[in-house]
Order: structure tokens, then C-alpha cells, then sequence
């Protein structure tokens, strides 16, 4: 409506709790090619400011209890009149930064996030989401033809991310034979002080990529019970394990047989696995007993205080420019918007005639990839070997390309990186790719749980070097591509 009426072409709603549309309005500013537009009209009258003056016609709903919808991330006046308005949620679409790319510097903009953190204590605290659908508001935008630069649309982070996974299919690097059989570093996480713990984190991070932890405080019969309950569940008919626990893609939750086609290889790992997403009703009529439940319940609340815990050690040297806390903070478990799972994982065991064959045909228990999440925690069981990492940093020559195996280690958990926090520290830290082999004697099968600590849904990973997005979007993404095919 703006751009049709030659106005600057930003608009904005606000809506009740149920979503039901309130008011709208759009920018009363005419055209012009320059941050601002016209310098001939009232600079006041952004879409914000003008939805705002018709509140007062609003009546029947608290504005505590309202959201306030933009096109575009709102500059320091209007969130400004958006803090004293009442509205205690405000949802963008591109951000300001995004924005510049087609208009150039020149607005008075400070991030909305860091304009309400910089009030002082007790101020009315305001929820931020976005950016949200940022292509289309850009591309909104661009259609208006009043920005000196076009809108050209970039690859997010996660479809690079999974444009790497999909090169090693391409290249071959992805089936590389193990080079290398030495055992990834075992840190003692009682021993010495948080400064020499980071630094021999960081130090297996940065190099091997995996590393295990040992006398790390979760209780070994805790994880002894929820392997039990994890083998007597997969032991099960397939009919049987469908009808206690269906999948649910759009949750990311219940079980799944044989249906994960990772980008690396296009075809099916040979598993099949039960998530527990720990957010609000995901795992409604999911939990395939309660005594599943409770030990599931128990090991997500440890797992999670262990990443917790390895996050703020890494946190002063991966995301300095984040407060501290921010990293651990940002994992809720069974809220409304958390995303940490638990993922109990089954490798059948199969003939060795089946096994060389699919080996032959490119198979693989996991094909080679990198996890989409901060942190990940790997509780594996003795003598049940088959995991292998790539040696870090990702160079893409096939010289520097070698495999190592990442066996079981007594009293240990296995620990890597994942793509969020890769992300947030601007690549400090490396997401390294990793697999699980499968050997040519399968006939014994692997267990292995996996916690994967994934930031909350309205979360925004922002960094210096990478479009700012959603962990909600960024795992959606990741979901999508490893899910949408059919083997």
C-alpha cells in the first residue's frame, strides 16, 4: 500500500494474542533516494509512529498483551514510542543492517536489541523476534524501486552449511579411508582451573575437533538405565515402535526407521533413531513408557548442565561480544520455544554379505556431517567403535583430509562443536564433520544417545561475519535438508 501510494515502503501491525489483526498502518513519507525520503514531509511519520497514534481506538485488549509486526527493524524513534506505547513484543521482518545493503549508510540506527539493553534496571523488559522472512521484505523493498542498490539474495548460513556436506558426495572426501587411528584428547573436567580447562578445550576444538570428558558429574547409572531403555525400546517390531512413538518431522520429535538421507552421501543412514525434543508438547504421546520418560527427562537435565557448563568455558574467547552467560542461557528445556534433544540411536546389526554390498553401494551407519547445534554430547558404549571425525580446520584439500576414530573411552563422553556456535564466534571455533562407519563385520549393532544443546527458537545467532538468523529457522533449515528426500 505505501509503495502504491509513493510512500517510503515500510508498514506495520499489531495483533492481539491470538494473532487477530488490530490496526495497520504504512509510512506517510514520500519517495525519495535517500535514507529517510522526502525531506519535504513530517520525518515522524514512519509506519510505527503512525500505528501507534491509533491505538487509543483499541479497546477490549491490554497492550501488554499485544505484538507489534514491521517490515523492517525500527529505528531509535520508533522504538522509542514502541517501549512507551504498552506493546510488549515487538516482530520485525529485515533488520536495519540488511536494509544498508540496498539503501547505504546514513540512518541514525542502533539495534533495537541494544537499545532496550541499555535501559536501566527495572525497566519494562520488551520481547524481540526477527529477523523474520527478511527475503520477502527486502524483496518488498526492491520492488518499490526508490534504493540505489538491488536486492540480490544471499545463501543463508545453513545452505552453505549443507553445501559442504553435499561437495564431499561430489568429491569423494567424504568416503576418505582413516588415516589416522589416534585417540582424541581426554580432558579431566575436575582437574585444574577454568583458565587451563578452556585453554585445553579450545586446544581440541581447534584441532582434532573431538574430545571426551571424563569425571564430567553425570551419574554412570543414570546412563547405564537409559541405554537399557534405549535397547529394550529398538528390540521391538517396527510396527510397535511406530505405534509408541510416531515421528513428527515438524517437531523434530518420535521415532524414525532408515529415513535420514544426509546431503554427503544421498542415500539413507542405516539406523534408525528416537528424538526427544525437551520442548512444550513435542513429546505428547510419544514416550514409549514412563519409565522412559523419567530417565530421558533425567539424563536431558544433566546433559544439559554439562554443556552449560563447557559453554561458559568456551564463551570468552568464542563470543566475547556476547554478554557473558549468553551462550548457557540460551537452552530451555520444555519451554515453549526450546530446541535441545536428546536422540537415542540404533545401528541394527545386518549379515556381512548385506553389509559389503551396501558399503559397495555408498552406505554408510552415518554419512559424514557436522551437527547444527552449539554442543554436542555423544555417550557411546565400550567396544562399540565406528565413529570417525575430520581433523579440523575445513581447508577442502583433499591433502589435508583425514579421518580419525573417535572409540569409546571409558568413563567418557564424546564432545564436538556444532554449526550455531561455529557461527556465533564468527569461525573461531569449527564445526567438524564427522561419520559413522559401516564395517564389514556389522554384525553386531551400535547403540549411542546423543544430547544436542540447540539454542531456544526465538534465539538470534548474531555474529560479525554472518547474516543474523532465528535458531528456530537455522534448525528448521538443517531439518528440511536432511528429511525432504526419500531413499
Amino acid at each position: 500500500m505505501a509503495t502504491k501510494e509513493g510512500m517510503m515502503p515500510f508498514g506495520a501491525v499489531v495483533a492481539d494474542e491470538k494473532g487477530n489483526i488490530l490496526e495497520r498502518a504504512h509510512n506517510q513519507i514520500k519517495t525519495a533516494k535517500k535514507r529517510g525520503g522526502s525531506s519535504q514531509s513530517d520525518p515522524t511519520r514512519h509506519a510505527e509512529m503512525e500505528l501507534i497514534r491509533k491505538f487509543p481506538k483499541i479497546s477490549g485488549v491490554e497492550r501488554s498483551n499485544m505484538t507489534l509486526y514491521t517490515s523492517t527493524e525500527p529505528c531509535v524513534m520508533c522504538a522509542g514510542a514502541i517501549y512507551w506505547s504498552g506493546v510488549s513484543r515487538v516482530v520485525y521482518g529485515c533488520s536495519v543492517a540488511q536494509l544498508e545493503e540496498l539503501s547505504g549508510p546514513g540512518g541514525f540506527d542502533v539495534p533495537v536489541r541494544t537499545l532496550y539493553g541499555m535501559a536501566k534496571e527495572g525497566a519494562r523488559a520488551i520481547d524481540v523476534t526477527g529477523p523474520v522472512l527478511a527475503d520477502e521484505s527486502l524483496q518488498a523493498h526492491d520492488d518499490a524501486k526508490v534504493w540505489k542498490n538491488p536486492f540480490v539474495k544471499k545463501p543463508t548460513q545453513a545452505d552453505l552449511d549443507i553445501a559442504v556436506e553435499a561437495s564431499l558426495k561430489a568429491t569423494g572426501l567424504g568416503s576418505a579411508r582413516v588415516v589416522d587411528d589416534g585417540v582424541v584428547p581426554v580432558i579431566d573436567m575436575q582437574a585444574g582451573s577454568n583458565e587451563e580447562l578452556t585453554e585445553q578445550l579450545w586446544k581440541a576444538a581447534t584441532t582434532v575437533g573431538f574430545f571426551s570428558v571424563i569425571n564430567h558429574g553425570i551419574d554412570k547409572t543414570l546412563i547405564d538405565k537409559a541405554f537399557q531403555m534405549s535397547q529394550n525400546f529398538f528390540e521391538q517390531p517396527l510396527e510397535e515402535k511406530q505405534k509408541q512413538s510416531p515421528g513428527e518431522m515438524s517437531v523434530n520429535s518420535g521415532f524414525e526407521h532408515f529415513t535420514q538421507v544426509r546431503p554427503s552421501t544421498g542415500v539413507a543412514d542405516q539406523k534408525e533413531s528416537l528424538q526427544v525434543t525437551a520442548r512444550q508438547a513435542c513429546m505428547d504421546n510419544r514416550w514409549p513408557s514412563p519409565e522412559f520418560k523419567a530417565t530421558a527427562e533425567s539424563l536431558l537435565s544433566a546433559a544439559n548442565q554439562l554443556a552449560g557448563r563447557l559453554l561458559d568455558l568456551f564463551e570468552p574467547r568464542a563470543t566475547p561480544h556476547v554478554k557473558p552467560g549468553t551462550l548457557s542461557s540460551s537452552h530451555t528445556l520444555w519451554g515453549d520455544d526450546g530446541q535441545c534433544t536428546l536422540r537415542f540411536l540404533h545401528y541394527p546389526g545386518m549379515p556381512v554379505s548385506t553389509s559389503e554390498k551396501l558399503i559397495e553401494d555408498g552406505y554408510w551407519r552415518a554419512g559424514p556431517h557436522t551437527d547444527w547445534d552449539n554442543v554436542t554430547l555423544l555417550f557411546q558404549r565400550p567396544k562399540q567403535n565406528g565413529l570417525e571425525c575430520c581433523a579440523n580446520p575445513r581447508t577442502g584439500n583433499p591433502a589435508d583430509m583425514y579421518w580419525t576414530a573417535v572409540n569409546p573411552v571409558e568413563g567418557g563422553i564424546a564432545v564436538n562443536i556444532g554449526d550455531m556456535l561455529a557461527r556465533w564466534s564468527d569461525g573461531k571455533l569449527h564445526s567438524n564433520l564427522h561419520r559413522v562407519r559401516l564395517p564389514k563385520d556389522s554384525s553386531n549393532a551400535r547403540y549411542s544417545i546423543a544430547f544436542f544443546a540447540q539454542s531456544d527458537k526465538k534465539t538470534l545467532i548474531e555474529s560479525k561475519e554472518s547474516e543474523a538468523i532465528t535458531a528456530g529457522d537455522y534448525i528448521l533449515s538443517r531439518i528440511k535438508s536432511n528429511f525432504s528426500k526419500k531413499p
